[in-house]
């Protein structure tokens, strides 16, 4: 983490209190909540009473949030942010093969179903596909979905 805080390599003289959380990597409420607790300098206010960080202040918060050690001189720990990996978008399979789960659904009971019939259900069930999905899952759902739309 720097403690530099430029942008387009121009130092500010003064930041906000979203930038300074944007900087810190933290919620506006987790960073008040050490700013109460003393490992971060309480912003000053313009004549307006809008909150801000002068260069000095902005320093030593990036420094506390480095080092573990906050302004106050207590230690401090800070967790981090996981990456949650992004899902990703799956397409619909087009004409997949639902032979399997039209033999289990008959084995519950429904009969008189088409391929064609499970395979809409399972699209409707599954608009992004049910690739992914446990095959007792995709069963279960597919059967709740057929007995509400009355087909057989």
């Amino acid at each position: 983490m720097t403690v530099n805080t430029m942008t387009e390599n121009k130092p500010k003289a003064a930041i906000t209190v979203s930038k300074m959380c944007s900087l810190l990597k933290m919620s506006r409420s987790q960073f008040y909540w050490h700013v109460k607790r003393g490992t971060f300098h309480s912003p000053l206010r313009l004549s307006n009473g809008r909150p801000y960080f002068n260069a000095s202040q902005v320093e030593d918060n990036l420094k506390a949030r480095e080092m573990g050690i906050g302004v106050n001189g207590e230690y401090v720990l800070f967790y981090e942010r996981s990456e949650t990996p992004q899902k990703p978008k799956v397409t619909p399979a087009s004409k997949a093969d639902h032979t399997e789960l039209l033999e289990s659904l008959q084995a519950l009971g429904l009969t008189g179903l088409t391929t064609s019939q499970v395979g809409e259900a399972v699209e409707s069930c599954y608009p992004n596909g049910a690739s992914g999905e446990d095959d007792n899952d995709i069963l279960r759902t597919v059967f709740r979905h057929m007995k509400r739309s009355g087909i057989g």
